[in-house]
């Protein structure tokens, strides 16, 4: 049985974007068991699949500091950390590899993403292919799942340049209705 951290009752599991999480009946938090957060978060944002948060992927980017809680599941001592660049810290267990989210703090990483992605400039999307394409041979995911990330960076890539460059859209757009009908 696990217990929420916060508030020392008994987790529901309850059915999330396909997923059986666990939630406080009272505070509302929910505990992500190990890579659950990585599938919610591609659930509730398509366009975010590419953008998978790894928690020691760059250490020298961040501190993490003892948590106050101790994990649901195996009731060690968590770490908080924060994920990402969504300035929303996360409870994280080093032994189990769950994490803990307080109250509204996945929509708040849902919408950090979501602003990451759309503020994205073409250039920056170009560096993100180049990593996504190495992540192909190199990444953890498998090949299947790493390349649709790639695709996934190349398909924001290209609306990013018609978004930055409206006139390079409109004269592919002229080109392509000069093509015969039985070449498209």
């Amino acid at each position: 049985m696990k217990k929420c951290p916060k508030c020392d009752v008994e987790l529901k599991e309850v059915e999330k974007l396909d997923l059986k999480l666990d939630d406080c009946p009272e505070c509302k938090g929910t505990f992500f068991d190990d890579d659950e957060l990585r599938l919610a978060k591609d659930k509730a944002v398509e366009d975010a699949n590419w953008l998978d948060f790894e928690i020691w992927k760059h250490e020298d980017k961040f501190e993490p500091k003892k948590s106050n809680f101790k994990c649901p599941k195996c009731n060690e001592q968590m770490i908080a950390i924060e994920y990402g660049d969504t300035k929303v810290v996360v409870d994280y267990c080093l032994k189990c590899k769950g994490i803990w989210l307080d109250k509204d703090e996945f929509q708040k990483i849902i919408e950090e993403l979501n602003t990451d992605i759309n503020n994205k400039s073409f250039s920056e999307y170009i560096k993100e292919a180049i990593q996504e394409g190495k992540e192909i041979v190199t990444g953890p995911e498998g090949f299947l799942s790493e390349w649709k990330d790639f695709k996934k960076v190349l398909h924001l890539m290209q609306l990013r340049l018609f978004v930055e460059k409206p006139r390079l859209q409109e004269s592919m757009i002229k080109v392509y209705d000069t093509i015969p009908p039985f070449l498209k």
